[in-house]
């Protein structure tokens, strides 16, 4: 890939349009959107992107237990106002419930393919 077409995957990566990403990069919009129709820029673009998102979750992951943790720490506290103690204790439920069936999902989801590779690979 062109330093050019480097610089306004960055700029895409960083900017909150791509009017603007294309003016950071220092090219024009017509010229970002030459860049986006290329399927190799796309790619390019797609996998950097994913990165992002992938670190992006990572660092939400890191924050769950803290968080979990606070929530905890208001839901138990006596004398914490009875409103709070409740939307505590609903949050931690409902987080709890939905990363239960996220997880339940992933598994069932795994199981599936696991087996449909069993039977291609017989």
């Amino acid at each position: 890939m062109t330093p050019k077409k480097q610089k306004a995957l960055v700029a895409l990566l960083t900017q909150p349009t791509k009017e603007k990403a294309a003016a950071a990069a220092g090219i024009t919009s017509k010229t970002l959107r030459g860049y986006l129709d290329d399927p190799e820029f796309q790619a390019e673009y797609k996998k950097a992107f994913a990165g992002l998102v992938e670190d992006a979750t990572r660092k939400v992951q890191q924050t769950l237990d803290p968080a979990v943790a606070v929530l905890r720490e208001i839901m138990e506290d006596s004398d914490e106002n009875g409103q709070v103690r409740v939307s505590a204790a609903r949050s931690v439920l409902e987080y709890g419930l939905k990363m239960t069936e996220q997880t339940d999902i992933i598994t069932r989801l795994q199981e599936l393919e696991a087996a449909v590779g069993g039977e291609h690979g017989q």
